[in-house]
């Protein structure tokens, strides 16, 4: 009971237009003196003389090239004159969902206080700060200073070299944070799936998620339709068997979209907003089934899992890595989840592209079919 009334408070906060101290939060709050602060510390003199925030689009979150006029001092240093933020949805529906899943306080978490330790595999955070009702702002690199840095929208093809460089990052952030006992002092606030902020609501929109989706105009084979329709009616007691493994920090949204690579070829990730504690091949099933080619994945399936087990072990979890035949059940079993979110972004709308997000939806209803999901998610409740 006292999780669903912190949720609805959440949910009404973030439907609200205004806030306690909103003028703290949102791209709009940035200003020349903080970021001067945040930017030229050891360098005497140097000032930000003129802040123009470009908006780059509005979706989840609002999302911005921030251009910094140095004075002459900030110039001879070299110090960077331009940087990325997001803040605030101006979105009525984006927000309320950031709001009411507490999205936007644990980005800004991670960000002062796990990022430090995933440095080399994500984006240097500037300004990071949180409030209520969905309102926030965080200020970051501006990775086109790295180099020839590539970014990726979500329905891009990952190629092989940048889905092995993937699966490289995702077993060195799961194997550092392996049973980490981190979860019960700094991040005893992390919580797993089923006690993230919003849950209590997660078993009604996914079922009008996929009562919704289904009615939409697409082609979707009758063994999804069933897959669907069983997750949907229970998730409780699948939730209950990944959340008895072994649990690590993950990602929770490692799509393409949500990945770079890097001058050097290896590959860097962002977007913090749904990370949590719980199995780290949840994150590896969630990448292969939204972002590698059908034939890709075909041929590269348990070559890209083996690497994945190899790196994990060597990253921290050592001789608790599980084998490859246990591995590659779990697997199985965890793409329901990856299906899920693009079965309620799809419903909800304006969270993604459409066309983006169909293009996803073609890859992983390919995997579900592929891998016999429905047999997978038959066993396990």
């Amino acid at each position: 009971m006292r999780a669903t009334l912190s949720a609805t408070k959440d949910i009404l906060l973030g439907v609200s237009p205004w806030v306690p101290n909103q003028s703290e939060f949102g791209l709009d709050s940035l200003t020349a003196q903080e970021m001067t602060a945040a930017l030229a510390g050891g360098v005497p003199g140097a000032k930000i003389e003129d802040l123009r925030v470009e908006i780059d689009s509005r979706g989840t979150t609002d999302r911005a090239r921030l251009r910094l006029v140095w004075n002459e001092a900030g110039r001879r240093a070299g110090l960077p004159d331009t940087a990325f933020a997001k803040g605030t949805s101006s979105q009525l529906g984006p927000r309320t969902i950031v709001s009411g899943f507490g999205c936007h306080t644990y980005e800004s978490r991670f960000f002062t206080q796990i990022q430090p330790a995933l440095s080399d595999l994500t984006i240097t955070p500037f300004i990071s700060r949180s409030g209520i009702g969905g309102r926030y702002v965080i200020a970051f690199e501006d990775l086109a200073r790295r180099g020839e840095v590539t970014l990726y929208n979500a329905d891009d093809e990952a190629s092989k070299e940048h889905a092995e460089a993937v699966i490289d990052l995702l077993a060195k952030l799961h194997g550092r944070f392996w049973r980490s006992p981190r979860f019960h002092t700094d991040l005893s606030w992390l919580e797993t799936y089923s006690r993230r902020p919003g849950y209590p609501f997660m078993q009604r929109f996914f079922t009008w998620s996929e009562q919704k989706f289904m009615k939409q105009d697409r082609v979707v084979p009758n063994p999804v339709r069933r897959l669907t329709k069983q997750y949907v009616q229970n998730q409780p007691a699948l939730v209950k068997v990944w959340e008895s493994m072994p649990q690590t920090l993950c990602h929770g949204d490692c799509h393409l979209g949500n990945t770079f690579s890097n001058p050097d070829g290896t590959a860097g990730i962002y977007d913090w907003q749904v990370f949590h504690k719980m199995n780290g091949l949840r994150d590896f099933a969630y990448f292969m089934m939204h972002s590698i080619p059908t034939e890709l994945r075909r041929a590269e399936e348990h070559n890209l899992l083996r690497r994945y087990l190899d790196g994990l072990a060597e990253a921290g979890a050592g001789s608790e890595a599980p084998s490859f035949a246990e591995a590659f059940d779990t697997y199985r079993l965890l793409t329901i989840d990856g299906w899920i979110a693009i079965v309620f972004t799809l419903a909800a709308g304006g969270m993604q592209p459409d066309d983006r997000m169909e293009v996803t939806a073609v890859r992983a209803i390919n995997t579900l079919v592929d891998l016999d999901v429905e047999k997978a998610i038959a066993a396990a409740v």
